[in-house]
């Protein structure tokens, strides 16, 4: 179960899949974390856009939105994976901790000052209360995993903030923030990467071939020792052939083209193998598809 089975419309999700497909490509060309984090956020925007139609009647907030959605829109076996996940350790662990930017503003912060301790205490308050969360965990109380959550979600929503606001200040550009944004991004892009693929419900253990990789084709042996089940699917986009192979090019509003979505557990492991094999003429995209059971969405190789 992901948030996918709870959505209406595809709309605002189409629009996170290409910021999610712009952001792994700004990755593979080494930008800035900064970049890459901003634009994975945006993504995560859409897709609480795309959440939040389909929860009839709510009025929530942007915070308590952010929070809700990953709230509700993971499993209980994904909230647990996420929590004691190495991304979510390394967020809890990181030093100098994160500090709202906005608290610092409201204070009178200037760049070319010292931040006083007290002002310092104040602005990382929700990184500290994640570390006490967190520190919890271990303890078989009901209410830690939803408090360690909570924060989570509070912290991604201030470093989202942050960043948006860029090094500008009323008093001049903020160097030294730029290279702490740049230093928090680092930390928060893997974050970001596992909690969009386990809000979509695992991609990351989906590969859709509309070529030589499927059942039955000629390069299928790369794949076959994988376990996993194969199934039909239809992806929208334009096909065409280059010699022996086709090329596709994702496109949600194109003309329907039958494919076949391999599901696996051992897919993640292998990805870098897969991404060798296809070369620097394709690239590994987030596809929306069609199943039996509605919307998925996979990786598939798309036209370079």
């Amino acid at each position: 179960m992901s948030l996918l089975a709870n959505l209406t419309s595809a709309g605002h999700l189409i629009e996170a899949l290409f910021h999610f497909n712009q952001a792994f490509d700004m990755g593979l060309r080494y930008a800035s974390k900064v970049h890459v984090a901003r634009t994975l956020f945006d993504g995560l925007n859409k897709l609480q856009t795309e959440w939040l139609m389909s929860q009839a009647g709510q009025q929530l907030g942007e915070v308590k939105a952010f929070q809700t959605m990953i709230s509700l829109g993971l499993s209980l076996e994904a909230k647990d994976a996420l929590l004691r996940s190495d991304q979510v350790q390394s967020l809890v662990a990181l030093n100098p901790m994160i500090m709202n930017h906005d608290v610092l503003r409201r204070r009178g912060y200037r760049p070319d000052v010292a931040i006083e301790p007290t002002l310092a205490n104040h602005a990382t308050e929700v990184h500290r209360k994640l570390e006490n969360a967190y520190r919890d965990l271990h303890e078989n109380r009901e209410e830690v995993p939803k408090r360690v959550l909570k924060r989570v979600a509070e912290l991604l929503y201030i470093v989202r903030s942050n960043i948006a606001h860029g090094e500008k200040t009323p008093c001049g550009p903020d160097l030294n923030k730029r290279e702490r944004d740049e230093q928090v991004c680092a930390c928060i892009v893997p974050l970001q990467e596992l909690l969009l693929d386990m809000l979509l419900g695992q991609p990351s253990k989906r590969l859709i071939s509309y070529g030589t990789l499927a059942p039955g084709q000629p390069n299928h042996s790369l794949v076959s020792d994988l376990k996993g089940e194969w199934e039909e699917c239809v992806i929208r986009g334009t096909m065409n052939q280059k010699g022996e192979l086709l090329r596709f090019l994702w496109n949600p509003t194109g003309p329907e083209q039958t494919a076949s979505l391999f599901t696996s557990n051992d897919l993640p492991s292998n990805w870098h193998r897969i991404d060798q094999f296809e070369g620097a003429e394709y690239r590994r995209q987030l596809v929306l598809a069609k199943t039996q059971d509605g919307i998925s969405v996979g990786y598939a190789y798309v036209t370079a």
